[in-house]
């Protein structure tokens, strides 16, 4: 079994989860029905009932806003309907901010959890699959940015294929900071002109335009 400064990885194992349960065990007693609401809420895509839960913690709200994004990207809850609301709570730039926060937070702890309690099964499930292994090999700086930046992605899946590969944290870290900005910005920027369309059609149709180019760049680039 690996060792690491004289821990087992067994070890890291369980104290990882320890962790975990402690952090989740203290953010239900300080906010009691807070995990069934989220997951109501975000399952629902409940836009308005997010923005009224969220605008109930005053002054907390933006705290509030960030932790539920880190959660619903570490565990594969839909995060889009929380990027909305953030533009339509906070504004477009500071929604854009306090999202981007939340994003690479969540992004980063899911990372950290699943390099550190299901690496050496990934590691032997790529190890046995030449297909898993040369994607292993795309594992660069470079295509973790592109893969992030790219808007409307599963966050929690694209963790899990990053976390399995041989990216180091620090790269991942400056990676995922980087990237998620214009990711995080198109969502938020498309959700909130959206729902204010009759007073924002030009812009709207500048960003749906920017996007597009975007995707054709991208794929005469990589073909």
């Amino acid at each position: 079994m690996k060792q690491y400064n004289g821990i087992t990885e067994r070890q890291m194992q369980i104290g990882a989860c320890l962790i975990i349960a402690l952090i989740l065990g203290s953010i239900h007693l300080a906010l009691p029905g807070f995990y069934s609401t989220l997951i109501t809420l975000a399952m629902d895509g409940n836009v308005p009932g997010l923005q009224a839960y969220i605008l109930s913690y005053g002054y907390l709200s933006m705290a509030i806003s960030i932790l539920m994004i880190l959660l619903t990207n570490m565990t594969g809850l839909p995060s889009l309907p929380l990027l909305i609301v953030n533009g339509l709570v906070f504004g477009l730039i500071p929604g854009i901010i306090v999202s981007w926060i939340g994003e690479f937070l969540g992004c980063t702890a899911g990372f950290i959890v699943m390099r550190t309690v299901f690496r050496s099964t990934a590691e032997r499930i790529i190890a046995k699959s030449d297909k898993l292994s040369r994607i292993d090999g795309y594992s660069t700086f470079r295509n973790v940015f592109i893969a992030r930046a790219l808007p409307y992605t599963p966050n929690v899946l694209l963790t899990a294929l990053i976390a399995s590969g041989r990216i180091s944290f620090s790269d991942h870290l400056g990676a995922t900071f980087l990237g998620k900005l214009p990711a995080v910005a198109i969502e938020v920027w498309l959700g909130h002109d959206l729902v204010y369309i009759t007073e924002h059609p030009g812009r709207l149709a500048v960003v749906v335009l920017i996007c597009l180019a975007g995707v054709v760049i991208y794929r005469r680039k990589n073909k």
